[in-house]
Formats: structure tokens, sequence, C-alpha cells
């Protein structure tokens, strides 16, 4: 017969073993699985495979503009401004009215020695913002 206090430490036991498991992860199938597993490489300062997935998820959906925005800001994670302007650009033209995409870029921008361009998209992104909030 277990006693109380044993069928309490196995069930402990139990618990703490399945809350320390590795789960195992499904592979992805389709763009946004790949844009959401490169979400939590990007989340972990795991750039390079964050880039991975995006890459993935462009070649399965050439417009999905969240996987070049998100891709765009590993870039910038990573210090490649150029490829990072190219992907948020991309994203832009895929959904202008976005307005955190040129916030995004503008920072870019900024650090890529492009104070003008950085101004302009600031200054697009805080129209965009105003029109959200005005309703229009």
């Amino acid at each position: 017969m277990v006693s109380l206090s044993n069928h309490r430490h196995i069930l402990n036991t139990a618990r703490f073993n399945m809350a320390f498991q590795p789960r195992k992860q499904e592979e992805p199938t389709d763009a946004n699985g790949f844009v959401d597993r490169g979400n939590r490489y990007s989340r972990n300062g795991v750039y390079g495979k964050a880039i991975e997935d995006y890459t993935i998820a462009i070649g399965l959906d050439r417009d999905h503009a969240e996987a070049f925005y998100n891709r765009g800001c590993s870039w910038y994670e990573a210090g490649r401004f150029d490829d990072a302007i190219a992907d948020l650009t991309r994203a832009i033209e895929l959904d202008p009215l976005a307005d955190h995409y040129y916030g995004q870029r503008a920072m870019v921008y900024l650090f890529n020695d492009q104070p003008e361009l950085s101004q302009a998209d600031q200054d697009r992104c805080e129209e965009l913002r105003t029109q959200a909030q005005e309703g229009g």
C-alpha cells in the first residue's frame, strides 16, 4: 500500500518531469509557422536561425509582409543594415499602411547614417498613427 506522502512524492516528481522535459516542436508546414518559429528565435537573440526561418517563409509566400518585416528586424539586430533596409522596404511595398514598418526602417536608416531618410520614415509613421487614431 502506498502511503499518502509517497503518493504526493510520486505526483510531484511526475509534474516536475513533465514541466522540465523539452517539448518536441512540430516542424512548421507553412509560411506562418516558419514566421512564428522565427519570432521565437528572434525573441531569444538567435538571429541567424530566425533569418533562416523567415527566408523559408518568404520562399513559401513571396507576399508575406510580416516575414519581410521580421527578417528586416533580425538583419538590423545582426548589424546588416543594407539587408534590413531592403527587407523593410519590401514589407512597406506589401503593406504601406503598417506604421511600425516605417518606424523600424527609420531606426535602421539612422544607424546607417541616413538621417534624411530616417526623418521621412518617422514622419510617415507618425502620419499613419495619427490617421489611425482619427479613424481614417
